[in-house]
């Protein structure tokens, strides 16, 4: 799989990771546990099997974006995904809408009209413990905006990152 992700400035890729620690200090799933090089809080704007690395985009790239509640994603059986849910304003909305006609191919789930965008906390939580993440996550506070510092191409298959301008 291949996506399109925003990746976030700084201070706000620290304020996410402190989250994801808060987590792992609490012996809870998180993403903070994937030591992967390419492991940085970002908001996927599209994914899909045959993205190319689009050369630039006819919207302006948003500054910031505005994280809302925690939402919760199917994953199977007594699992789920966590994340924050982020507000689709109308910078992000018409940023977004480039990005897809940049960069066609995108699945279902993330076309405009059918995207959840969000910051990823825990991939497959066992359901049994949501309560107790919940309770850990209420004292991580996110800023109410996070800055946005570029895009970046994903590739799944090569385990690479892609800058784009």
């Amino acid at each position: 799989m291949r996506s399109i992700e925003l990746v976030l400035d700084p201070d706000a890729e620290r304020a996410v990771r402190a989250a994801w620690e808060a987590l792992v200090a609490a012996d809870l799933p998180s993403m903070g546990r994937h030591t992967s090089e390419t492991n940085a809080p970002h908001v996927t704007l599209t994914a899909g099997e045959t993205l190319v690395v689009p050369s630039g985009f006819d919207a302006p790239l948003p500054p910031s974006i505005r994280p809302a509640g925690l939402l919760l994603f199917p994953a199977g059986p007594g699992r789920h995904v966590l994340g924050v849910s982020v507000v689709v304003d109308r910078p992000l909305a018409a940023f977004h809408e480039a990005v897809h006609r940049a960069a066609p191919g995108g699945v279902d789930t993330s076309l405009p009209g059918r995207w959840a965008p969000h910051l990823t906390l825990a991939r497959r939580p066992r359901d049994v413990d949501l309560p107790r993440m919940l309770e850990v996550l209420s004292s991580v506070a996110l800023p109410e905006t996070l800055g946005v510092a570029g895009v970046r191409h994903w590739d799944g298959e090569t385990t690479t990152v892609t800058p784009v301008s």
